[in-house]
């Protein structure tokens, strides 16, 4: 799960970064470091992505 996804779930949802890291528990920095490439989601960061973004990675493969 690489920068181009999370972007995509971003915009597919209409969220903010914020939002978006409220929502699985993270801070807006690790969200930055994501969206930069510096960083990838954990394990357990990317389980609580598609878990609570269900409908929106749906959307992403049709």
């Amino acid at each position: 799960m690489g920068k181009e996804f999370i972007t995509r779930i971003l915009e597919s949802s209409g969220r903010t970064s914020k939002q978006f890291a409220d929502e699985i528990g993270v801070n807006t920095n690790t969200i930055q470091k994501w969206l930069s490439g510096e960083n990838r989601p954990s394990q357990n960061n990317q389980i609580a992505i598609r878990s609570k973004f269900k409908k929106e990675i749906a959307k992403l493969y049709k």
